[in-house]
């Protein structure tokens, strides 16, 4: 994995982000997709309870 810094695709935008990039396989992860998969699978957990207690 590599620190990089990221660069929005517009040209207009002076937005960007630090991330890391999987030198394999190109993969980027920084700290939004690392929340958002978090976020999700505690849905996914959550829905699994629910299925459990109802059966």
């Amino acid at each position: 994995m590599m620190y990089e810094k990221f660069m929005d695709m517009e040209e207009t935008s002076r937005f960007y982000f630090y991330g890391w990039r999987c030198i394999s396989c190109g993969t980027i992860v920084d700290s939004t997709i690392l929340a958002n998969k978090v976020y999700k699978d505690r849905q996914k957990e959550n829905k699994r309870r629910r299925l459990k207690k109802a059966c």
